[in-house]
């Protein structure tokens, strides 16, 4: 069913910035079934770790196929859903990205659109288990030490930092990951997050950031190959083909909310930088006929 808005799911009055669970075929309790199984997002990371069984997700209106053991991490803001469950055992876990190291989240995020997915080995399984089953239980104490926040949170960037070997071993990259650039690049890409509906310029993130706009511009096309005003492009397109596809938003009313007063203009700049105007996007999008997805997981659990 398509909404008036995208359903937010926010991580609110998290003890630790986080929330964790065992991922069995009954972790989504009956009255919340509704929300996984439509198009929804976070404004945290998710991570899915399949141990066995098999689930369906379409994230950013790809499907993706996880088969255990493998790993699927959702980034804040992307759109997902769940659309199949079988027997399914391992972990679900979000949390705050403010917690976590800026240099290995850029590898994860230097992509537009990338979705991390991996299968993984047994080595790979164990040791990701076991780091989920640390944070479950310290964050399940009842008698917490001084040090318990500072202790889930050095065991959720253990997480991550393991993520972001899988993926440079996939990748067999050597490029560094710590270096200034390379920060500059993250710092951009989180404040274009925040900000994008408001600022539309380089220019202004650049001051944010006490550097000149053409070392920013010059940082961004040597790192990722794009420029700072295309990274800047995607990130409020990829909002409007969010709310194209999963909202009943007019064309005018989305402009609006992306910070643009004249519709004309935002409808050019959206054509030149899919190839296709709003309203051509909206017909041609698929995602308004997944609302049978539940349907057919329901049907699949009947007898």
């Amino acid at each position: 069913m398509i909404k008036e808005e995208i359903h937010l799911s926010e991580l609110a009055g998290s003890r630790y910035g986080l929330v964790i669970s065992p991922m069995l075929a009954s972790f989504i309790p009956v009255e919340d079934v509704t929300v996984p199984f439509e198009p929804h997002r976070h404004d945290t990371y998710g991570l899915f770790l399949l141990r066995s069984g098999a689930m369906t997700m379409v994230v950013e209106d790809q499907e993706v196929s996880m088969q255990g053991p493998s790993l699927l991490m959702v980034q804040p803001g992307q759109v997902h859903q769940i659309a199949h469950l079988n027997e399914i055992s391992g972990w679900v876990m979000f949390f705050d990205g403010k917690n976590l190291d800026t240099k290995t989240r850029s590898i994860t995020e230097q992509a537009i659109e990338k979705i991390a997915f991996f299968m993984l080995n047994d080595s790979e399984l164990l040791f990701m288990d076991q780091l989920l089953l640390s944070v479950y239980n310290a964050s399940a104490e009842i008698v917490v030490g001084p040090f318990q926040t500072q202790l889930i949170h050095a065991l959720t960037n253990a997480l991550f930092y393991q993520i972001a070997n899988i993926h440079l071993l996939r990748q067999s990259s050597a490029t560094s990951f710590t270096s200034r650039p390379t920060q500059i690049v993250q710092q951009y890409k989180d404040l274009i997050k925040t900000h994008f509906k408001g600022l539309k310029r380089p220019a202004a993130y650049a001051a944010l950031l006490n550097i000149s706009v053409s070392h920013l511009n010059d940082t961004v096309k040597t790192l990722t190959g794009y420029s700072a005003t295309f990274l800047l492009q995607q990130e409020v397109i990829g909002e409007a083909q969010r709310q194209l596809r999963y909202t009943t938003r007019t064309g005018k009313e989305i402009a609006f909310d992306l910070g643009y007063n004249d519709q004309k203009y935002f409808i050019r700049l959206f054509s030149k930088v899919t190839g296709r105007s709003p309203s051509v996007f909206r017909k041609t999008s698929k995602t308004q006929n997944r609302g049978s997805i539940i349907n057919s997981w329901i049907q699949d659990l009947e007898p």
